[in-house]
């Protein structure tokens, strides 16, 4: 008898989860596909919150569509597709993709396609250029099969990179929001995970409509994400999307789903995104996600002082010299 592969093991998984939902008949070898068929959302979904004047409903549990996806799933793109349609049957409707993710918006784009109107669609850009950003807008929506995205980024800013936040303003700031004028993107924000200053500087500068940043139970940059960015966020009402949540629970002996939940308990948080690499984990972040129930302030004090003692002289992967976030298999 041949190994099952991963696409073999992801169908079975599946047909358990949802396949009686779907009402869809399934050979033995598995052949009815989920990612061609239209996707059923069961009882227990993902919770959904406001994303701030987005004014759109997303998510709370969103899909991070980097290098924890392509991974697994750049040489088994049908396995891939079969995990975004059980996320998007769990009520999971944020997906966060950029370009440069290697051949992420590649592979979701026959997905998006044909699921477009339930998905609130997000990319990003790292060219800090007027004409730059508009030709990697141009390749995002061909990969993604779409004429418009829902929020496109300004990606990953950095201090020692980003000297002249005039000059991007000029150019990529400029660019974006144009085509929001145009109507090509409903929004578009910055993000970054390099200190909270950058951002708070480009959220004056810009006055993005969203960000996408860390907020790991370590608290890092000296509490400044949570006690500096988030409020300045708050006060303008943006979207805030957590990243990075997840990374420390190796260390710390946590719950990966624990640390999602604390990032989403914090005020004005709207959205987490993990890193989508299989059908437990989805699962398992999901479930917290339905019928949140946001942890205490004494809980979080707790958890980030567990992962704090964890941590005890180790940087943060994205703190360290050479650190490739594009690269990584962490959300």
């Amino acid at each position: 008898m041949t190994e099952p592969t991963r696409r073999d093991v992801l169908r079975t998984a599946a047909l358990g989860a949802g396949a009686a939902a779907m009402g869809l008949g399934v050979t033995a070898k598995g052949e009815q596909a989920v990612a061609t068929k239209p996707v059923e959302q069961t009882a227990g979904k993902v919770d959904r919150r406001r994303l701030a004047k987005i004014g759109a409903e997303a998510s709370i549990l969103g899909l991070g569509l980097g290098s924890a996806f392509t991974g697994p799933y750049a040489e088994d793109r049908d396995a891939g597709l079969e995990l975004l349609g059980e996320a998007l049957k769990l009520g999971v409707n944020y997906f966060d993709t950029a370009r440069a993710y290697g051949p992420s918006e590649e592979i979701i784009g026959p997905f998006i396609e044909q699921h477009r109107k339930d998905i609130f669609l997000v990319s990003k850009c790292g060219d800090r250029t007027y004409d730059g950003f508009m030709r990697e807008f141009e390749t995002t929506v061909k990969n993604l099969r779409t004429d418009k995205i829902d929020l496109y980024h300004l990606h990953n800013f950095k201090p020692a990179q980003d000297t002249d936040l005039g000059a991007i303003n000029d150019g990529a700031a400029r660019a974006a929001r144009e085509l929001k004028e145009q109507g090509a993107i409903g929004h578009f924000g910055i993000t970054g995970h390099s200190g909270a200053k950058i951002l708070m500087d480009g959220i004056k500068l810009f006055e993005p409509d969203a960000i996408l940043t860390i907020f790991p139970a370590d608290r890092p940059d000296e509490g400044r994400y949570e006690d500096e960015l988030l409020p300045l966020a708050r006060e303008r009402d943006m979207a805030v999307i957590a990243m990075k949540t997840v990374r420390h629970a190796r260390e710390s002996d946590l719950k990966g789903s624990d640390l999602v939940r604390y990032a989403l308990s914090l005020e004005g948080v709207c959205t987490a995104i993990v890193g989508l690499d299989s059908l437990a984990h989805l699962t398992e972040n999901a479930r917290m996600a339905s019928h949140f129930e946001p942890m205490e302030a004494s809980a979080r004090t707790t958890i980030s002082r567990r992962v704090r003692m964890a941590l005890a002289g180790h940087a943060a992967p994205w703190d360290r010299d050479g650190y490739d976030d594009h690269a990584q298999h962490w959300a």
